[in-house]
């Protein structure tokens, strides 16, 4: 989508592009030059020239390989949390604007309900079988609704619009629906809980790999020329420093950053779960009351649509006003509005659901 790309883009122009490490080299090699001479009119004066290359020790090149491992699985990780965030900003705009347009499509059948209302008693009251009042009763609801109208096409273009930055698609997609998530807690495979877990990891790989047990071995090469009023001679050899890691030798300071990151990992570990858990949790215990709301809702609509057929024979009989008669024709559309919207609640309140569990679109 458009926001992905922006988010790849950032993260390119934020990367280290032109840092390479070296497979073998634990630093910079060093060129060595040495004179010395005698102060004997037949002694030697020795020259010599080295070349330094500290090389990375077995252990140092295992950590470099934890290393590059870890980062392949920050990038992977972070790049499905991109793919989370955005997926949250998607689905935010498309059932809102669902949810506006659900209301959308109930003000155009109140409205149009009631412009017949309007007509009906204009009718009844220019022939006198009625009176102004039940009419100014009709005008009055159908100024609401058409104001209402309006609120909800100026919300449904925010979202329409907001939808089009996020994926640069024109019009909102028909089919919507996710399918519901199985098992208890889901959100233990999040995004974030993994970013954390390899985070801690790739610490202490760098502390490992900084500690005295990941020391360079220095390898040597070297050239000496011996010469004396008798003798000139060169020699060549190489020479190898290998520290002995078997010893204990372990930085106070590094023990200390390990315990440290240790503690605040685990403390970052426990808030972050005890996060996502209760936004599941809340999910979970709004998605039962959405449907214990629905099946009352339905209970609702149906004696609505009772009441309305009573009304109406009632009206024709006189026995009740033409206001009561208007109020009750509304208030049974008003249910029918709000029980579809339920429904797109908890169509939303899925795909929520998901979205708290880590599982991008």
């Amino acid at each position: 989508s458009t926001a992905e790309l922006r988010l790849a883009r950032n993260t390119e122009i934020a990367g280290p592009r032109d840092f390479q490490s070296s497979s073998w080299l634990a630093a910079l090699p060093s060129i060595g030059i040495s004179y010395l001479g005698s102060d004997e009119s037949d002694g030697t004066d020795e020259t010599e020239i080295s070349l330094n290359l500290p090389l990375k020790s077995p252990f140092g090149r295992q950590q470099d390989h934890s290393l590059q491992t870890l980062a392949e699985s920050l990038a992977s990780v972070e790049q499905n949390r991109r793919r989370l965030y955005v997926s949250g900003l998607i689905r935010e705009a498309l059932w809102l604007a669902r949810t506006e347009q659900t209301r959308l499509q109930f003000a155009n059948r109140k409205i149009e309900l009631l412009e017949q209302l309007v007509e009906r008693q204009q009718t009844l009251f220019e022939a006198r079988s009625a009176s102004r009042y039940s009419m100014l009763v009709a005008q009055q609801e159908l100024a609401r609704a058409r104001l209402a109208k309006n609120d909800q096409q100026q919300s449904l273009a925010q979202w329409r619009q907001r939808y089009r930055q996020l994926t640069g698609m024109g019009s909102l997609p028909a089919a919507i629906e996710e399918p519901a998530l199985s098992g208890d807690n889901p959100w233990h495979s999040h995004p974030e809980l993994k970013l954390l877990e390899l985070a801690w990891e790739q610490q202490r790989a760098r502390i490992q790999a900084s500690s005295a047990k990941a020391a360079p071995w220095n390898l040597s090469l070297r050239a000496v020329n011996l010469d004396n009023p008798q003798l000139e001679e060169n020699q060549y050899g190489l020479a190898l420093e290998v520290p002995l890691s078997v010893f204990d030798t372990g930085a106070e300071s590094s023990r200390n950053e390990w315990q440290q990151g240790a503690r605040e990992f685990a403390q970052q570990r426990d808030e972050l779960q005890l996060a996502l858990d209760g936004r599941w949790q809340q999910l979970t215990r709004e998605s039962g009351y959405l449907a214990q709301r629905q099946a009352l809702l339905d209970d609702a609509q149906a004696i609505g649509k009772q009441l309305i057929g009573e009304s109406q024979s009632l009206l024709s009989q006189n026995e009740i006003g033409s206001e009561i008669w208007i109020r009750r024709l509304l208030e049974s559309l008003d249910t029918e509005a709000e029980a579809a919207i339920n429904t797109v609640l908890i169509g939303q309140n899925r795909a929520m659901r998901r979205q708290a569990a880590g599982v991008p679109l």
